[in-house]
């Protein structure tokens, strides 16, 4: 894999010691870095019921991880042991083996084999270097294996998954993006402390993924459903408006993820009333409320009312046996054809989603995905409510604010390029300019995420132009001062004739270094847009200079003198409205310089929306309105 991807899974949202959460460094740092879309699938249900084991089939095609073989050291490890392990690390354990009959009759994918974890000195975070959220007191739990190529797995009845763990690995069906996973600890958990860390567990996994996987054991009835219900205490601890006045139950079911059932160990028959059901039949049947209205009833169907209404995406998948009980020991090379044509058509339907985690239309990268699971840690760490716009707003401003700074640092190191090279003519500077802007822009959408508002773009827009008028102003002034030095250094060999000027016939020999002035000046090539307003002033102030020699020339009739004058007036004149023409040119060039650049930007975000119009369930058609309008009022000011 390439070396933005961990060979294994790492720990990411973990537990101190007084039950608060808090992000691990390293795995903050890697997820930092991941600059893709992410898609995020997250698992949950109760311990040892099998869940990493359906992370890690998820996560074999790229990685190779193969299910590893069962660990004949494997012993169950209770909470009291663990001080005693960790001061014998040096010593290994070799436990008695247990025997079939001393494991759990249903194990499903829990039984399979675990390596023997590796137990390391306990490190403790070092806030210092990190800018996640950490607990400088807290101590690895010796009990909670690291991750060696795949997530823990075991048949023993002790939790091996402590926390949240996450895996980014390379999408299998689309390079362009990542696909995340998150293996959450056991819920039921004897070893925890209370209800509440489970709930939080669960309401952090639903808040963090866009594909749920419920994982279950056996049958869909009510125990079964108990910890899908903690769907109920989502309103206790999250929001999903800043204020609490706009909050609605709508709202929030707008951003809760799909759902994917997995019943393992299931020995029923899909049968009702003698018809054969698909598992996505019996999922529903299970989800549908009770008609009695006893209070007892009531309940429950609050409970599945929330449920249907929170998880409007459904799909389910039965898993028989992996093998039978007798193969247990060889389990990795006994499971059963029919086991794994399930776990293949899970692992299919996962590959086959195609929508980014988003919030909002806000479509996550890996270092966004971080900042919004900090901002979640946060809340819980303070004990407020998580908010899940506030979340949004955050990494819009974060993101977008980052985005617009690399644009505009492309845009100026873009025209710097050419300001050596001033003056050029103004077509040049435009399309120069032009071309810096398209440049910025689509780093901007690039590294940007969806803003309804369209602030930042606005304001990138804003500093392009405002940097064009700045070097606009420069190539003027540069252009002027240059056609001003050529028009002095060609008008001093007319000041040398001087004294011929002053004779007889001065004033045609006068008028003919005129034209040789002219001739010579319009034929410098580099002077810039300002040459013919550089070239009427000039005119302008040495024209006293010609009537001077006129009069004084006495081999002219006074009839010749006002031709003369007459001329030159008319000579003036065409060059006043030719000035004129090309001042009207170049409004009408800064017109449809504004018209290109909104053509630019208007290209660049349906490109934009293209790109991820199929990965989100936002209004793809409002946001293109808004954008639209918003555009048309900027530059409808300019």
């Amino acid at each position: 894999m390439s070396s933005l991807y961990p060979p294994r899974p790492m720990p990411f949202i973990m537990t101190d010691e007084n039950s608060k959460f808090y992000v691990n460094k390293e795995t903050a740092d890697l997820l930092g870095k991941i600059d893709k879309p992410v898609v995020v699938v997250a698992i949950v249900g109760k311990y040892r019921t099998g869940k990493s084991f359906l992370m890690n089939r998820l996560a074999s095609t790229t990685t190779g991880v193969v299910t590893p073989k069962e660990d004949k050291t494997t012993k169950v490890v209770t909470k009291r042991q663990e001080n005693s392990l960790s001061q014998k690390t040096t010593t290994p354990v070799s436990p008695k083996v247990p025997s079939k009959t001393e494991r759990p009759k249903s194990m499903g994918d829990s039984s399979m084999p675990v390596p023997v974890p590796r137990v390391r000195p306990s490190i403790a975070p070092k806030p210092q270097r990190s800018q996640s959220i950490s607990c400088p007191g807290y101590k690895r739990n010796p009990g909670v294996p690291l991750s060696r190529g795949g997530f823990a797995v075991g048949h023993a009845v002790q939790s091996k998954t402590k926390g949240i763990w996450a895996w980014p690995i390379p999408h299998p069906t689309n390079k362009d993006n990542c696909l995340l996973l998150l293996d959450t600890e056991g819920l039921g958990d004897p070893e925890k402390a209370n209800e509440e860390h489970d709930i939080w567990l669960f309401i952090m996994a639903v808040l963090l993924c866009n594909v749920l996987v419920y994982n279950t054991e056996k049958t869909l009835d009510n125990t079964s459903l108990e910890q899908l219900r903690y769907v109920k205490n989502m309103s206790e601890h999250v929001r999903s408006q800043i204020s609490p006045e706009d909050e609605k139950p709508s709202v929030m079911e707008s951003h809760l993820p799909s759902l994917v059932v997995c019943v393992r160990d299931c020995a029923l028959k899909l049968e009702w009333d003698g018809k054969s059901w698909t598992p996505d039949e019996y999922m529903e049947k299970c989800f549908q409320v009770r008609r009695s209205n006893s209070p007892k009833n009531e309940e429950f169907n609050r409970e599945r009312d929330l449920m249907c209404a929170y998880f409007k995406k459904r799909k389910c998948f039965i898993f028989p046996m992996p093998a039978h009980p007798d193969d247990m020991d060889q389990l990795e090379n006994k499971l059963s054809k029919t086991f794994l044509k399930v776990a293949e058509e899970f692992t299919s339907h996962i590959y086959q989603i195609i929508k980014y985690k988003n919030i909002d239309g806000v479509i996550l990268t890996g270092q966004l995905f971080l900042q919004v699971a900090e901002l979640y840690v946060q809340a819980h760490r303070s004990g407020d409510m998580a908010c899940i716009e506030g979340a949004r707003k955050q990494v819009v401003l974060l993101a977008n604010m980052q985005a617009m700074e690399d644009a505009k640092g492309v845009y100026q190191r873009e025209m710097e390029t050419l300001a050596n090279k001033l003056p050029v003519e103004y077509k040049q500077l435009q399309r120069h300019q032009e071309e810096c802007t398209k440049k910025a822009m689509a780093l901007f959408y690039r590294c940007s995420v969806l803003d309804c508002i369209h602030e930042f773009e606005t304001e990138l827009l804003r500093f392009t132009l405002e940097t064009f008028e700045k070097m606009e102003k420069k190539n003027t002034e540069q252009s002027y001062k240059l056609s001003e030095r050529r028009l002095r250094k060609l008008f001093q060999h007319v000041n040398e004739m001087d004294k011929e000027f002053m004779q007889p016939g001065g004033y045609q020999r006068y008028k003919a270094a005129m034209r040789k002035l002219d001739e010579e000046y319009h034929a410098t090539q580099g002077l810039g847009e300002e040459k013919d307003n550089a070239y009427k002033d000039f005119m302008e102030k040495n024209k006293d200079r010609g009537q001077s020699i006129l009069m004084v020339d006495k081999t002219l009739t006074q009839v010749q003198q006002e031709e003369l004058k007459s001329r030159t007036l008319e000579r003036q004149r065409k060059q006043d409205s030719e000035v004129l023409k090309n001042v009207y040119k170049d409004r009408k060039s800064d017109k449809s310089h504004l018209k290109n650049q909104q053509k630019v930007m208007t290209e660049l975000f349906d490109e934009k929306l293209k790109a991820i119009e199929n990965h989100t369930d936002e209004n793809i058609a409002n946001i293109k309105c808004n954008f639209v309008k918003k555009m048309m009022e900027f530059f409808q000011q300019k």
